[in-house]
C-alpha cells in the first residue's frame, strides 16, 4: 500500500480541485480557514507526491459527436512483444482506455467513436494490429455510470485509511 499522509483538509482540497477548481482559491480559504499560501502548499505537495497529475477540463465527448461507446476485448499471444502490441492498440484512433489483463483476453479497450464508419474504421485497425489473434467487440446501449473523478467514486470511511 503506498504510504499518503493526507488529512481531512487534504481531502477536501483534493475535492475541490476535482469538482470546484473554477471556484477562486480565495473562497475556499475562507471555506477551509486556511491561507492561500497554505492552499497552494499542499497543492504543490499533491503534485509532488504524483496525487495530482493534471489539470484536465472534462470534454462532453456527445456534444463532440463522439457518442457510440464500444468496450473491445482483445486476445494475443502473452510473451515479448506484447507492450508494443498494447502501444499500437492503445494509438487506434477513439480509443480513450486500454488495460492489459490477466485472464482469458489480454487487453481491454474502451473507446468513443463517432458512428459506424467509425466503428469500422477502429475495427479493421484492431484485427489487424500484429499479434492480434481475436478480438470481441461490444456496443454500449446505456452508460449508468462513467465518473472520472476519483474522489466521488469513494464513501468517506473507505477513504479513512488513507488518512494519517
Amino acid at each position: 500500500m503506498v504510504d499518503v499522509d493526507l488529512d481531512d483538509t487534504d481531502f477536501e482540497i483534493l475535492r475541490w480541485l476535482e469538482n470546484d477548481a473554477d471556484t477562486d482559491v480565495e473562497e475556499l480559504s475562507e471555506e477551509l480557514g486556511l491561507g492561500t499560501s497554505a492552499i497552494y502548499y499542499r497543492i504543490e505537495r499533491y503534485r509532488d507526491q504524483g496525487i495530482v497529475t493534471s489539470t484536465h477540463r472534462q470534454i462532453n465527448r456527445d456534444e463532440l459527436g463522439l457518442s457510440l461507446t464500444v468496450v473491445s476485448e482483445v486476445k494475443s499471444e502473452y510473451g515479448p512483444g506484447h507492450d508494443e502490441i498494447g502501444d499500437e492498440l492503445r494509438d487506434i484512433s477513439g480509443v480513450q482506455t486500454a488495460y492489459f489483463m490477466l485472464g482469458e483476453r489480454s487487453y481491454i479497450l474502451v473507446a468513443h467513436l463517432r458512428g459506424h464508419d467509425h466503428l469500422q474504421k477502429y475495427i479493421d485497425e484492431m484485427i489487424h494490429t500484429d499479434g492480434v489473434s481475436h478480438s470481441a467487440t461490444h456496443v454500449v446501449l446505456e452508460t449508468f455510470k462513467d465518473e472520472p473523478r476519483l474522489l466521488t467514486n469513494y464513501d468517506d470511511e473507505d477513504l479513512e485509511p488513507l488518512e494519517s
